[in-house]
């Protein structure tokens, strides 16, 4: 069996050619966090559905039925309590940040610790609810946004605090 040679100077055959397209991503990640006030131990119960009916609730009370519609994924809840609050990571379409944003940044509840669910609309104060029953449990919650990225990777560490913490490592 015999191999040809094949002059690459009068090769004629087209060489494929390879295209790569660099897009924004379609998403936007969140890392963010429930404050109480005033703050609680233990941790009181907030489920992913609590979160999510939360954020719906939020959504429909700044920009209404069309606001309710905003997809969201919850991708980590509960994995991570700092200083008796919850951290978690969401995630929503970009053209849809700022409206969550915004919402997050400015809805405030009253959440029942006992049972989890949410019992007075944004703007409401522990005090002014007077309806005859123990207002011990209810706990005034606030969402803050933490980090922002359009790649999950972005948000799993902080680079400032991993960068100080390998070099404290290092001596």
């Amino acid at each position: 069996m015999e191999h040809e040679k094949r002059d690459k100077s009068t090769d004629t055959t087209p060489k494929k050619l390879t295209k790569y397209t660099i897009t924004t991503p379609e998403w936007h990640y969140l890392k963010i966090k429930i404050n109480f006030d005033p703050p609680t131990t233990p941790l009181p119960p907030v489920s992913s559905l609590s979160l999510r009916t939360l954020f719906t609730r939020a959504l429909t009370e700044l920009f209404g039925i069309v606001g309710s519609g905003i997809h969201i994924d919850i991708l980590d809840w509960n994995g991570e309590i700092h200083d008796s609050d919850f951290v978690g990571i969401i995630r929503v379409q970009k053209e849809n940040l700022t409206t969550l944003w915004s919402t997050l940044t400015l809805f405030n509840a009253t959440l029942d610790t006992s049972t989890g669910a949410s019992t007075s609309a944004t703007g409401t104060n522990i005090e002014d609810i007077d309806d005859g029953t123990d207002n011990s449990n209810l706990k005034e919650i606030s969402f803050q946004v933490l980090g922002n990225s359009s790649y999950l990777m972005g948000l799993i560490n902080d680079s400032r605090e991993w960068t100080n913490q390998l070099l404290l490592d290092s001596y």
